[in-house]
């Protein structure tokens, strides 16, 4: 199942949401848009940010980024379903990113938005043709993650109500 992690935070699940290690972000010169690379792209980067003026100011200058895919396979949309950015996750799929591309973890982005609890997200995917019965390379379908996430939750509360009781 995909980890939840803070926006600049890591997680020690398998599907982190980043594209690197912390250690790569200072080396990245910011020009390589290609996904080859062990450098989070600029792209990613806006995306994960929520900043979509230089999301756009990205797009339009090189068309052609919106294509990259990260080293662990991630797609502009599985970034944006990710980080909850159903403006930007829109554009992507409107500029040709396919909504059913699957990550080196066999996860589609309906699957991170599930795992991140991004309403809005889902609802983008939904529409646009995402297949909401794919089971990942653990064999979870996107209902799976998104139950796992309200189950972890409910427990996180229960911890919560039986430490504040105890007081």
């Amino acid at each position: 199942m995909p980890g939840r992690t803070h926006r600049r935070g890591w997680t020690s699940s398998k599907k982190t949401g980043r594209a690197v290690a912390a250690e790569s972000d200072s080396d990245s010169d910011g020009s390589d848009c290609s996904g080859s690379s062990t450098e989070q792209s600029e792209l990613f980067g806006a995306i994960e940010d929520g900043d979509a003026k230089e999301f756009e100011r990205l797009l339009r200058e090189d068309p052609e980024c919106v294509k990259e895919v990260n080293k662990n396979g991630w797609t502009a949309a599985h970034q944006a379903a990710y980080s909850g950015e159903h403006v930007m996750l829109k554009r992507v799929l409107e500029l040709g990113v396919d909504v059913n591309a699957r990550c080196s973890d066999g996860d589609l982005a309906v699957h991170y938005a599930c795992a991140q609890g991004e309403k809005k997200c889902l609802n983008v995917l939904a529409k646009a043709g995402s297949d909401m019965e794919a089971k990942d390379n653990d064999g979870e379908t996107p209902l799976d993650v998104a139950t796992m996430g309200i189950r972890e939750r409910l427990a996180e509360l229960i911890v919560e109500a039986r430490n504040s009781t105890k007081c």
